[in-house]
């Protein structure tokens, strides 16, 4: 059996929400996955801010933004057990959106045999609980 990455634990985490990113940890809260688009020019953005960069306009629709795939990610090992224990480790992942062009999350892949992982596997959204909010993470999509 291959190696497989662990997840971070959040749980002394305290997410930063603001008026701008409010909705985003809200439908985490209930297990979706959304994000910003300009109510103006339809221009997905993230992260989410008051203008959009394109046309400057403060309407926001928030959507879900598609099935997810792997952009880049790298493998780190955890300081701690090893020498005297195998070692663990995490894999941070940037992953895209079909359905929200030029949006980048920024994650983790979580129980992902370190030998399978490749640049473009689709992945699916998990949750794991901050201090004060659900932190999306990410697995490979079964199938």
């Amino acid at each position: 059996m291959s190696a497989r990455s662990i997840c971070p634990d959040f749980a002394s985490l305290e997410v930063a929400w603001d008026a701008w990113s409010k909705p985003f940890w809200q439908a985490a809260s209930e297990r979706t996955l959304v994000m910003p688009r300009c109510g103006a020019c339809g221009t997905f953005r993230w992260p989410v801010g008051p203008f959009c960069p394109e046309c400057h306009a403060q309407s926001v629709e928030w959507l879900p933004p598609g099935q997810g795939s792997i952009y880049s990610f790298t493998i780190l090992p955890v300081p701690g057990a090893y020498p005297t224990a195998a070692p663990s480790w995490r894999v941070p992942v940037l992953v895209e959106f079909a359905d929200a062009p030029g949006v980048r999350l920024v994650s983790v892949l979580i129980d992902a045999p370190l030998d399978a992982i490749a640049i473009g596997d689709v992945v699916e959204p998990d949750w794991r609980p901050a201090a004060n909010a659900k932190v999306p993470v990410f697995r490979l999509a079964v199938g």
